[in-house]
């Protein structure tokens, strides 16, 4: 590695409609449950894969929303844990691929809740 220099290769959220108005419905919960710092940042839907399973072992979380929520936020966290091995290797073209599951893992979550 250069003593000066590195490379660096990162997810970062580009939304054209704010993160609220893009998932109300998932934000609502987040906020509900003191989640409110990744909605207030508006982090990437990577970044929120992590929240999600936080929100989920939450223990004031009402039993029947984590049931709703709990196998669509496992299937996020099963496809950002192949995301970060293909960042991490800079496998590119496939890391796009498993973003665009990840997006589309929440817009199914939104429609569910």
């Amino acid at each position: 590695m250069s003593k000066f220099m590195q490379v660096d290769i990162r997810v970062i959220p580009i939304y054209e409609r704010s993160l609220v108005e893009q998932f109300p419905r998932i934000t609502d919960l987040l906020k509900q449950m003191y989640y409110t710092e990744p909605v207030e940042k508006e982090v990437s839907l990577y970044a929120l894969v992590d929240y999600m399973v936080s929100v989920t072992h939450n223990p004031e979380m009402p039993h029947d929303i984590k049931r709703k929520i709990k196998p669509y936020v496992q299937k996020m966290l099963s496809s950002k844990r192949i995301a970060r091995e293909q960042l991490l290797s800079k496998k590119l073209n496939e890391l796009d691929k498993s973003l665009y599951l990840i997006e589309d893992q929440f817009e199914d979550l939104e429609g569910a809740l």
